[in-house]
């Protein structure tokens, strides 16, 4: 199966990260002439990434949406859970990481450039941050991964949002992002030691360097 998209997208990661805990293997390339060219739009109308080319040549946009696919033809290892509870949970996980703290972080994507900073959104945009970080441990329910004692697709969906936390709010003045989130601290801490997690986080801070040499 083929994969488009690039290393740095926490949308792209996520699904590489369920891909290689199930021992999917997955060609990721580059939306071919970007992702608002013809070609690609042809393949994607929505002109995003990732999109996932199936084996049988469907073409499946929406992050969630190729997880819960790739989830329900490769049964095993099951990432959601066995359980009705668990696998709410991991989706709702995966959800608040999506709706709440992406939205808030994407704000502070646009003012990298000091000289054209809006103080009152990065105000707004930290604060929307740090909140979403709050309801996100208030739901964690696993000592070592987001929800239970298994790696799951809350982890693939909640790992690399959190990168961008770690790197980009203390470039706004929030030097402990994790201050208030012991949970979240202490997972964070945590995925270096996970062998999924610690690769996506090294291949996302390399491609970052790339890009911004940050």
């Amino acid at each position: 199966m083929k994969l488009y998209g690039g290393n740095l997208s926490p949308f792209v990661q996520r699904v590489k990260m369920q891909a290689a805990a199930k021992g999917i293997a997955l060609e990721l390339v580059p939306p071919p002439g970007g992702m608002k060219s013809e070609e690609y739009l042809a393949i994607n109308p929505i002109g995003k990434v990732p999109c996932l080319t199936t084996d049988d040549g469907m073409n499946l946009p929406e992050s969630e949406v190729i997880v819960e696919y790739l989830e329900d033809t490769v049964k095993k290892p099951a990432l959601r859970g066995s359980k009705p509870a668990d696998k709410a949970a991991a989706r709702l996980i995966s959800r608040m990481a999506d709706i709440y703290l992406m939205t808030a972080l994407g704000k502070l994507f646009t003012q990298f450039n000091p000289a054209t900073r809006d103080p009152e959104l990065i105000k707004a945009a930290v604060a929307d941050t740090l909140k979403a970080l709050g309801l996100i441990e208030a739901y964690m329910s696993g000592k070592k991964h987001a929800v239970g004692a298994k790696f799951s697709t809350a982890d693939c969906a909640l790992t690399p949002h959190l990168f961008f936390v770690d790197k980009l709010l203390p470039a706004f003045g929030v030097m402990k992002p994790f201050k208030d989130t012991p949970k979240l601290a202490k997972y964070w801490k945590g995925r270096a030691k996970h062998e999924v997690s610690a690769k996506a986080i090294e291949e996302m801070a390399a491609s970052m360097k790339a890009q911004f040499g940050m």
